[in-house]
């Protein structure tokens, strides 16, 4: 099966997952009738970590080494055809780190959603895992300039400006 039907597979499962996943949440929470609208937070979490995880495979360029080459090409101006190894083991290592988070927040989302804590579900869904992912990405951007004190490095506002605009070529890339 090609990278590009199982990446099709997968959207597919997602998506039809969500309304069996909203059922399950009304037959245990029938109090609940927004219920469903919880799983929200979960499924998009879920996706990110897919999005991440699928490029650990064998054969691909994990995801934040393709972030390093597009910081690396385009706002660094250096065109070497591959990272140094050091930042290419770097990056996969940080790769699994996202994927990590992204499960994390899905399964205290799914948890806080069938709790039926709804104000600690809103808390954690709007606030704190928006803390939790800014606290990464710049944290991580501290930790590179220790760890490759001699390389360039992007600031966190270019850095994230750059993957926004260059969001349609990291997009294709991984196809």
């Amino acid at each position: 099966m090609s990278i590009q039907a199982l990446r099709k597979l997968a959207i597919t499962g997602l998506v039809l997952s969500y309304p069996l996943l909203a059922h399950w949440a009304l037959l245990l929470r029938p109090d609940l009738p927004h219920a469903a609208l919880l799983f929200l937070p979960t499924l998009l979490n879920l996706w990110l970590a897919w999005l991440f995880g699928s490029t650990l495979r064998k054969g691909r360029m994990p995801l934040i080494s393709v972030f390093a080459q597009i910081e690396r090409q385009q706002f660094l101006k250096i065109n070497e055809p591959d990272l140094p190894t050091p930042i290419a083991d770097y990056t996969r290592k940080l790769t699994i780190i996202w994927t990590t988070l992204f499960i994390a927040m899905a399964a205290v989302a799914t948890l806080l959603a069938l709790s039926g804590k709804t104000a600690w579900w809103a808390i954690f869904t709007s606030l704190i895992s928006y803390v939790l992912v800014s606290i990464l990405f710049i944290g991580e951007y501290f930790f590179r300039l220790q760890r490759f004190p001699d390389q360039p490095h992007a600031n966190p506002l270019n850095l994230a400006w750059l993957l926004i605009k260059s969001g349609p070529f990291w997009m294709r890339r991984q196809r």
